[in-house]
């Protein structure tokens, strides 16, 4: 508490696993949690100086990219909050955060303001001191605890296409871009056309496919 403060304590007492699972503490995941913080503020503030307040972020390119993956946010963190999860709702906001570093360069200064103040939105009920100052800096005097929860639009949420992951015996050996209409055949053959698992078919016979739609391909092999 004294060296990081309380809210890397709670987020990471609450990230460290499930609630009604034992955990082992570390050192070295709390100081992770503090730095996941201090990134999250620290671009925040940078977007607070250069994001117009009443801007509105674009629709296509990598603004609508940014934009989708923060209503995927959105869903997952409010899904997760229902059922107690907490640790993969955090997980959830450190994921949207990645995509924000990401993508800085590339989205407009409103569409990464709406996207880090989504992710202080979220992140509220668990490290409410820097989240209310993140949300303050980028809605120049609001506060965050006076705002609905946010809602997530069904639209963002539709996606044309998706990641497919590609395993061979358990193992992830590639990602692949899947429409999302997809058949389970189609799926197999975009699974066994990605080169690293081509690699790892080689001179093997595959005995069983599984194929869980809308996430990932499974080739057992011998």
């Amino acid at each position: 508490m004294e060296r990081y403060g309380a809210d890397t304590a709670r987020c990471y007492i609450l990230f460290i696993g499930p609630p009604d699972q034992d955990a082992d503490w570390s050192d070295d995941g709390v100081e992770g949690m503090h730095r996941f913080l201090g990134r999250l503020w620290r671009l925040a503030a940078e977007t607070a100086q250069r994001a117009a307040i009443d801007g509105e972020p674009g629709g296509e390119g990598p603004d609508l990219e940014l934009l989708r993956k923060a209503h995927w946010a959105i869903e997952k963190v409010s899904t997760d909050l229902r059922r107690f999860a907490f640790n993969t709702a955090i997980a959830a906001v450190m994921e949207l955060l990645n995509e924000c570093s990401r993508l800085r360069e590339q989205v407009s200064a409103p569409a990464q303001r709406f996207a880090l103040q989504t992710a202080a939105s979220l992140l509220f009920p668990f490290a409410p001191h820097v989240c209310a100052d993140i949300y303050d800096r980028l809605t120049h005097g609001e506060r965050v605890w006076e705002q609905s929860w946010p809602r997530a639009d069904p639209v963002l949420l539709e996606r044309d296409q998706y990641e497919l992951v590609c395993q061979v015996n358990g193992k992830l050996r590639d990602r692949v871009q899947a429409p999302t209409d997809a058949t389970s055949e189609q799926l197999k053959e975009l699974c066994r056309a990605a080169p690293n698992v081509q690699a790892h078919l080689d001179g093997k016979q595959v005995i069983k496919e599984i194929v869980v739609p809308g996430k990932l391909v499974n080739l057992v092999v011998r």
